[in-house]
């Protein structure tokens, strides 16, 4: 009987041994998981799903009292290859991410897109986390995506519960800690009127056009996620010059001409800025004329980050027809119509 006693007391206490270990903090360095989603219907600005992107992370300490977590971790390399609305990110160099090692401290996160490398971890990319940006080469949809500025901040864990989750957790009493848009965006969409004067809509395909009045130069800063403009207004920015024979078009934005609608579509990726006057919109049709039909007092969105304006532009024989400028796909907004004279 005393032998059975004896055992069950040893029993007992390698099982309460056990619960103990199972309840304590681990004592190894726990690495930091990472899961981000992008507000809005559009999650970037080309599509609606990541896609094979890279960010770059970041503790966020308070003002003037630096961690050690802040000092090491300033742009940590994430990847992901999944797609989908929302996306698990991994170290780009494996076991070079972000881990934890104080179990009593919780931090908060700051996240950007597209990744800009740096030396190490423990330096901000840029001129101390200013990246140069510059709008005014943007030909394909992979130029885009590389000023396609995004960030996310907010987010928190710690070694308990290492889940660094850039999302929307409103709707269960959290705080929206998921990435938003940085830049604007502006989509034109042209169109020649056969009841104007045009017998073609095809005079647009291989049109000239040219778009005045925006600046191009300016400035991401990934530890702000502020795009800001530092340089001066162009007022000859050549969307798309079509020269040779044949002719051959030669784009500074993406574009595309649907043939069965007849409309081009210019789209562009541009820096946040207060226009100081009406952008100048020139279109020389494709009809052996060599007229430039011209708008000066009709296009001004005010080019706020994470809005994406659009106008519709009718080409006729009396000039431009500007309507229907809407804001949409990052947020709403309202509109705007007028007309233009050729020159």
């Amino acid at each position: 009987m005393k032998t059975n006693t004896k055992f069950f007391i040893l029993a007992a206490v390698t099982l309460l041994a056990a619960c103990a270990k199972e309840n304590e903090e681990p004592k190894n360095p726990v690495a930091a998981r990472i899961t981000a989603g992008v507000s809005g219907p559009m999650t970037r600005a080309i599509n609606n799903t990541w896609n094979t992107d890279k960010i770059g992370v970041m503790v966020v300490d308070e003002p003037n009292t630096p961690t050690t977590m802040g000092n090491k971790y300033k742009n940590v390399g994430y990847q992901t290859t999944s797609t989908g609305t929302t996306a698990d990110f991994t170290p780009i160099t494996k076991g070079y991410g972000i881990f934890f090692e104080d179990a009593s401290s919780k931090f908060t996160f700051a996240a950007y897109a597209p990744y800009t490398s740096s030396a190490n971890a423990s330096i901000l990319p840029g001129s101390n986390g200013e990246i140069t940006v510059t709008t005014d080469n943007q030909p394909t949809v992979e130029d885009q995506e590389k000023m396609d500025y995004i960030y996310a901040t907010g987010a928190q864990a710690g070694k308990s519960n290492p889940t660094i989750s850039f999302t929307d957790n409103t709707a269960t009493g959290g705080s929206d800690c998921s990435f938003k848009h940085q830049m604007a965006r502006l989509i034109l969409k042209v169109q020649a009127s056969t009841t104007d004067g045009f017998s073609d809509t095809d005079v647009l395909k291989l049109a000239d056009y040219k778009l005045g009045g925006l600046i191009h130069e300016g400035t991401f800063n990934v530890t702000t996620g502020i795009a800001a403009t530092t340089g001066s207004v162009v007022n000859d920015w050549k969307l798309r010059e079509c020269t040779g024979t044949p002719k051959t078009a030669a784009d500074k934005c993406v574009a595309s001409f649907d043939a069965a609608t007849g409309v081009m579509t210019f789209s562009m990726i541009l820096l946040p800025q207060t226009l100081a006057d009406y952008l100048n919109f020139e279109v020389i049709p494709d009809d052996g004329m060599s007229q430039t039909y011209a708008n000066k007092d009709k296009i001004k969105p005010a080019l706020e980050a994470g809005y994406s304006y659009t106008y519709t532009i009718t080409v006729k024989k009396t000039g431009l027809a500007v309507s229907g400028c809407t804001i949409e796909d990052w947020n709403d907004g309202g509109s705007h119509s007028g007309d233009a004279m050729m020159q």
